[in-house]
């Protein structure tokens, strides 16, 4: 929507009056200025008018301003990278704090014993992360690892889906990771691992609630953001948290394992002295 509305001005700019191409300047180089200030802040901050703004407005083929937000809170919603010059001008860590207030009250929801042990009890957990969602997936794969034997990270590189997941059955589990903008499959493949008889837990977004439907645990992480990119703060904490209670519901077994692990680390050499 950003390039659009770029695009549209570019179209526009040799018939706009002077006072329309004072606005439509700041806009061109700040799109959020149509959906952080409003019409009369924009018209003060151009030295024009409100009927400036409103003319430009439509000209660009919005009705008003209101639509104007509307469409650009729609492209942000979607995921699109939102630059903006004005991200000073939001307090980022209240952004994080509500994110993950609500990241963790969709937690709370949750029978999180519960689920925790069918983690623990389950033959084999495969956890799945697409497109910006692999590294939560990946992480949570790493920190389930430590825990319980059998955790798999699906697709491997370079490979599809299908290997990984034509074995499923009651005694797997299967969570996903996903995040806007949802990779095309992820409903198709939601509902295959449901239809298998797979235990499946989403961890996703506002936006992908409807994509994770068949699942039988569902936390939704907002990932908003006032800067270009979505943050991945909320749902890295919530699969902390739950690989936290894996580890506690695993009891014993889980503490041999991480002792094993320690062990392994110690024999290869792996890791660097403190």
């Amino acid at each position: 929507m950003t390039t659009d509305l770029r695009t549209r001005i570019a179209r526009l700019w040799d018939d706009l009056t002077p006072a329309e191409r004072r606005v439509a300047a700041l806009v061109r180089a700040d799109p959020d200025l149509l959906l952080l200030r409003t019409s009369a802040e924009v018209a003060a901050e151009s030295g024009t008018s409100k009927a400036t703004v409103s003319r430009l407005v439509r000209a660009l083929g919005f009705r008003d301003a209101g639509e104007v937000r509307e469409t650009l809170l729609a492209a942000r919603g979607s995921g699109l990278p939102w630059a903006s010059t004005r991200v000073g001008d939001v307090d980022e860590r209240t952004v994080e704090a509500s994110n993950l207030e609500a990241a963790f009250a969709s937690l709370a929801r949750v029978d999180r014993s519960a689920l925790a042990r069918r983690i623990v009890g389950a033959q084999r957990v495969t956890v799945v992360g697409l497109r910006n969602a692999h590294p939560v997936a990946l992480q949570f794969r790493a920190q389930l690892a430590q825990v319980r034997p059998d955790v798999r990270l699906a697709p491997v590189a370079g490979q599809s889906l299908g290997e990984e997941l034509a074995d499923l059955g009651p005694d797997d589990v299967v969570v996903v990771v996903t995040i806007r903008r949802h990779a095309s499959v992820v409903g198709r493949l939601v509902r295959h691992c449901a239809a298998a008889g797979a235990d499946v837990v989403v961890v996703t977004d506002p936006t992908g609630a409807v994509l994770a439907a068949p699942a039988t645990t569902v936390v939704l992480c907002p990932v908003d953001s006032p800067s270009a990119f979505d943050s991945l703060a909320a749902p890295m904490a919530v699969v902390a948290a739950v690989a936290n209670d894996v580890y506690a519901a695993s009891g014993a077994d889980g503490r041999a394992r991480v002792a094993a692990v320690a062990d392994a680390y110690d024999a290869l050499d792996e890791l660097a002295a403190p």
